[in-house]
């Protein structure tokens, strides 16, 4: 063989040798494409947040949509308006009043601890316009 021969000979062994052996960058290697359970170690996952809880009664004519309501601490309840009276709004426990609501307005209040909440539209209490929301852990 000539010496010309054989260096083209080497350097073709070499350039295979070398090929074989190195991972293409395209190609997936075998710990890439294994599960997390298949390698005994698992895969890093963000924490999900936790999206605010909301709630929604509506305050119609002479009537509260629900009446009875249960959610859990930390969760924000807002009543809206959507009869033709005006309405207010007062929990008897006094966490939270408000005036007179027209159509469309809306009153919200999260609820930061845990018990029982009755509430009341004091201009409409003798037509039976009460609700209570219950606060759980």
């Amino acid at each position: 063989m000539s010496m010309r021969l054989c260096a083209v000979f080497l350097l073709l062994l070499a350039m295979t040798t070398a090929c074989g052996t190195a991972p293409s960058q395209n190609a997936p290697t075998a710990a890439a494409t294994a599960p997390a359970a298949a390698t005994g170690t698992a895969a890093p996952t963000a924490a999900p947040t936790a999206s605010p809880a909301t709630a929604l009664i509506e305050l119609g004519d002479h009537f509260f949509d629900p009446a009875q309501l249960t959610v859990k601490v930390g969760t924000t309840v807002t009543w809206k308006s959507v009869g033709q009276s005006t309405h207010d709004l007062a929990a008897r426990d006094g966490s939270f009043s408000l005036g007179a609501m027209s159509f469309g307005q809306t009153f919200s209040f999260t609820f930061n601890r845990s018990g029982r909440f009755p509430y009341v539209c004091m201009q409409h209490e003798g037509d039976g316009m009460v609700g209570v929301v219950t606060v759980v852990d």
